[in-house]
């Protein structure tokens, strides 16, 4: 027999012993019932029943649920609390009174009903108790992250153990909770009812706090759908896997970037792919710094165009994002802005990959018996770059202000994202010891109101990661704490702020970059002498633009040379965290909208371009990072100005 009823000495030693759904296990059942019914009075059986019997929510026995729901002793249940829980055993999912309060309270007056009848009852107290409005509360311990035990127990051996340990940490998990229950009025604001968020621990690769929905028990909105898993469009937190496979093919965050317009061919015949910039803009030539920081979308495209949609899609196919799984040609050249699907807790396993220097391990929600197995997917220089680049404060000053979500007083890497018709915002990022993830959306797919990754994800993110740091880094990092530890074949190089190529004495505006310390010498042919003045050179790639932004005439290049040219490895370097930017339309690169100082570099195209430690845009302080200093070499006669607005 597979199906039949059961006395209650048989749901007790169910509830005990898990068994298998099998001839055997029922055979083994009725055995274990006649023991216990041989030991046991009736009295004690009806009372251990009580004790281990489920009430849904993962509650077992009739005290913690008494707890959960009512906030008080069973002893002190009225009858009418005491009968809705009598029949929650019976259908414990079905009846919750949390998510189906009819239902529970339509079985809780066939239980009155029946009390009554047999005499459990007075007339009087019948109708007192049909008649009670019960209150159901929530319960805090009751519901400490429900998606995260739907995980843990969905890879449970079968029949599952009585105890599992776990890896979440459940003060972290109250703490995440908090931060997203404070920022529910904001969210709504914005049209915005779910929060995913994701807490992984890099050295371990545990999970520490797994948030799914941001309620669990709304129903209207989906609550117990787990949006860590939920495939959701991630927009720009894909693009620095982009960047990543361009520095493994001869890029560095010096190489110049063109943000012109540009079209690019389809898998569609006739079909051409325009992108644009989430501001509209278009700023010429763009380092890879400033693009990847600024978030900057026709660079993205441009470089992947040189790449390869092939190649990037196993790259991420490498980094563990199991839902890609349509053809190059599907997605086409944006992918790069994020014009798939992946799931929250893998991309947050991918971003701490990189905080691992290039190394890839399967997360788990239980401890490792033993050490786990790791995969190489990116170079320790490409995760260095990376990494320097996505926690320059500095560099995407330019889109997305200062003094905002995504600044921290210590090192971290992160990176927004916003998806099409602005469905998604994601904030991702890590420092050494941390990667936290944070989804914000609706599950219904309703679009966002005026949010986007920086306004909607990034002040949770900012939050949960400055408690996620200190709960599990055990300390807060200094300020020139290393994110990455730095290849060795690295070395500081003096560039132009302009060209990004090594700078010459008539460039007027200098920074450093990390570059390859067996990279051939490039010295700067953007900028050069005119009279007693430095004029720029543009590159035919550059004049329309130039042009348009009206930098085609002989602009003087902020900076009069009357000696000789200074050689570049003279300049005096620094680690001073003012800025100055020159008092010019050609120094600084760039025309109206807004356009970072003296960003560019190489001509398009060219991989030899240079890379290493540099200073940040503008006038902004900067922190002097782990991975090597910030350092600018000035002319004279520059005028500090802070460059940029914030991003909305």
């Amino acid at each position: 027999m597979i199906e039949g009823a059961s006395t209650l000495t048989q749901q007790t030693v169910k509830v005990l012993t898990h068994r298998d759904r099998s001839a055997a296990g029922k055979l083994r059942e009725a055995v274990l019932s006649l023991r216990v019914e041989h030991r046991l009075s009736k009295r004690e059986i009806v009372a251990l029943y009580l004790s281990v019997a489920p009430y849904g929510n993962q509650l077992q026995g009739a005290e913690a649920a008494s707890r959960a729901y009512f906030d008080t002793s069973a002893e002190n249940l009225t009858p009418a609390q005491a009968a809705l829980l009598a029949g929650l055993p019976q259908r414990p999912t079905a009846l919750d009174p949390y998510r189906h309060l009819d239902a529970a309270l339509g079985r809780q007056k066939w239980v009155l009903e029946r009390m009554c009848t047999v005499g459990l009852l007075s007339a009087e107290d019948y109708e007192s108790a049909r008649h009670e409005r019960l209150r159901i509360v929530r319960t805090e311990h009751a519901f400490l992250a429900p998606h995260f035990v739907e995980q843990v127990l969905a890879r449970a051996p079968a029949p599952p153990p009585r105890r599992i340990v776990t890896t979440l940490d459940a003060a972290l998990q109250r703490e995440v909770a908090g931060i997203v229950d404070r920022d529910r009025a904001r969210l709504i604001r914005h049209g915005a009812y779910n929060v995913a968020v994701a807490v992984l621990d890099n050295l371990t690769s545990e999970w520490r706090a797994w948030e799914g929905s941001g309620d669990y028990l709304d129903q209207d909105h989906g609550g117990a759908i787990d949006g860590v898993v939920t495939p959701r469009q991630p927009g720009s937190a894909l693009k620095p896997f982009t960047y990543a496979l361009a520095f493994e093919q001869g890029y560095t965050p010096a190489s110049v970037l063109p943000d012109l317009p540009a079209h690019f061919p389809t898998a569609a015949q006739g079909i051409l792919y325009s992108p644009r910039n989430y501001d509209g803009v278009f700023r010429g030539p763009l380092r890879a710094r400033a693009a990847l920081a600024g978030s900057e979308n026709v660079p993205a495209v441009w470089l992947l165009s040189r790449i390869g949609v092939p190649d990037l899609l196993r790259v991420l196919r490498r980094v563990g994002l199991t839902t890609l799984e349509k053809t190059p040609d599907y997605y086409g050249y944006a992918l790069t802005m994020g014009d798939a699907e992946v799931r929250l807790d893998e991309l947050v396993a991918a971003y701490s990959a990189i905080a691992r220097g290039g190394t890839w391990r399967r997360p788990t929600f239980v401890p490792r018996v033993a050490p786990a197995s790791e995969e190489r997917v990116l170079s320790p220089r490409a995760v260095f770059w990376l990494a320097d680049v996505l926690s320059d404060d500095g560099a995407r000053a330019y889109i997305f202000g200062a003094g905002g979500s995504l600044d921290f007083p210590f090192p971290v890497a992160v990176k927004t994202g916003t998806s099409q018709a602005y469905h998604d915002n994601w904030t991702i990022g890590f420092t050494r010891d941390v990667t936290v993830g944070v989804w914000v959306g609706n599950f219904d797919r309703t679009p966002l109101q005026n949010s986007s990754g920086v306004t909607g994800a990034a002040p949770i993110f900012h939050d949960v990661m400055l408690a996620a740091q200190a709960r599990i880094g055990g300390r807060v990092p200094a300020a020139d704490d290393p994110l990455v530890d730095r290849p060795s074949d690295l070395a500081p190089r003096v560039i132009c702020a302009l060209s990004g190529r090594d700078a010459t004495a008539y460039c007027p505006r200098l920074e450093t970059e990390w570059i390859p310390a067996d990279r051939p010498a490039a010295p700067c042919r953007w900028h050069g002498p005119a009279g007693d003045r430095v004029v720029v050179s543009w590159p035919p790639a550059y004049r329309a633009w130039a042009r348009q932004q009206r930098l085609m005439s002989s602009t003087p290049a902020a900076f009069a040379s009357t000696s000789a040219p200074a050689r570049a490895r003279d300049l005096p370097l620094r680690s001073d965290p003012a800025r100055r930017v020159p008092d010019s339309p050609a120094a600084r690169g760039h025309g109206r909208g807004g356009s970072p100082a003296g960003l560019g570099g190489g001509w398009p195209r060219d991989r030899s371009g240079t890379g290493g430690p540099r200073v940040g845009l503008a006038s902004l302080p900067r922190r002097a990072h782990g991975r090597g200093q910030r350092w600018a070499g000035e002319r004279r006669n520059g005028d500090p100005r802070k460059i940029g607005s914030q991003r909305s």
